[in-house]
């Protein structure tokens, strides 16, 4: 008699087009179908991306929570995983985790695994001390990064083996391939031979202290004199229009462009030069990872995983966070120094694959294969 695939639920609130959502669009369905049937519900909205994922063959389901503790929806949640038998519960952030592990509790499904994205996710000690009590119901705890692997442990008093780390995984095929067309994408984008572009891509909100990078930049540029240097900034967000403001009044307007959110990042990745990202909180950063992957010299803040991904002196220069003077210093380093920045991109383009979504996947496929032991 043939042993049937293991069951997971995966819950989240929604899908929009974010960085943990779309590592679910492109891991879900990568993983065995002959030992895993996988689905995936949704407790606001299903989002953007729901579409895609539930093309790719994984059913996409709306639960409605009009408030964290509605009862009717965590019935109906438990109701879902009975009718699927399902072996394994795996949630994703705070407001997904508590609802998802009562509804376990409520339908008998004995594995329940809770994945944090962030260090500080938890907004109160409410919010910490609810996880904490709900830790009793579940497996364990799935963390991104070392570093929120400590704060979980921390914040919810976890015995150490109870966390596991599964690094966020990057379809790395498509970075690579771009950097092989580097030239062609830095005519199309109008750079000039012996200019170096600083590249910044994220969401256009005051974590990722795209400030601190433009007031390095501008440091730069006065620092340079004539000398040709570009600032890129990809993503949109509220801080948008102050951003803009800031570069009037602080750098030439003329050698920073704003592009706003763009499908295809690994084109600008691949023809720029040095990635810079001066986050003041991170879990662990896709497009840290992805920037590697096209090639690109680093500059990061030393918050979340970002230094797990990147060795300081290695692939790229690791920096403080929120210190506007150290990472002008970096990024001064790498336009001067033109054989440190070939001899970092190299090299993290080669540490890119230890962050491969294969791997990724991989990582997955063995948690639960070990939790159903």
């Amino acid at each position: 008699m043939p042993i049937r695939p293991i069951n997971i639920l995966r819950v989240i609130t929604w899908l929009p087009v974010g960085g943990i959502e779309r590592r679910l669009v492109a891991a879900l369905p990568r993983l065995g179908r002959d030992r895993f049937n996988v689905s995936l519900v949704c407790l606001r909205e299903r989002g953007a991306l729901a579409d895609e994922l539930a093309a790719a063959g994984v059913s996409v389901d709306l639960i409605p929570f009009r408030k964290r503790w509605d009862a009717r929806a965590l019935r109906a949640l438990a109701a879902l995983m009975r009718e699927r038998r399902i072996d394994i519960v795996h949630g994703h952030m705070y407001r997904a985790n508590v609802p998802a592990t009562v509804a376990a509790r409520l339908a008998g499904v004995r594995h329940v695994w809770g994945q944090v994205h962030n260090v500080g996710t938890w907004e109160s000690w409410r919010q910490a001390w609810m996880d904490r009590q709900l830790c009793r119901w579940r497996d364990g705890m799935i963390a991104v990064s070392e570093r929120v692997r400590r704060d979980v442990i921390e914040r919810l008093r976890l015995a150490p083996e109870r966390v596991k780390v599964v690094y966020n995984g990057v379809e790395l095929e498509r970075f690579q391939q771009a950097r092989l067309g580097r030239e062609a994408l830095r005519a199309a984008l109008g750079v000039a031979e012996g200019e170096v572009v600083f590249l910044f891509a994220a969401r256009l909100v005051e974590q990722k202290r795209c400030a601190d990078f433009l007031e390095a930049f501008a440091r730069l540029q006065r620092q340079a004199g004539g000398a040709a240097l570009r600032a890129w900034v990809l993503g949109d967000g509220p801080e948008a229009d102050t951003l803009r403001q800031q570069v009037s009044s602080s750098a030439d307007p003329a050698a920073v462009r704003f592009f706003g959110m763009q499908e295809r990042i690994e084109d600008y990745m691949a023809a720029a030069d040095v990635f810079v990202l001066p986050s003041a909180r991170e879990g662990f950063s896709n497009a840290l990872v992805e920037a590697m992957a096209a090639g690109l010299a680093i500059v990061a803040s030393d918050v979340g995983g970002n230094a797990e991904a990147v060795r300081d002196g290695q692939d790229g220069l690791i920096v403080p966070p929120e210190a506007v003077d150290a990472l002008h210093a970096a990024m001064e380093r790498l336009w001067r120094e033109e054989a440190t920045r070939r001899r970092l991109a190299a090299s993290a383009a080669q540490r890119a694959e230890t962050f491969s979504l294969d791997r990724m996947v991989q990582a997955l496929e063995k948690l639960y294969l070990e939790t159903m032991e």
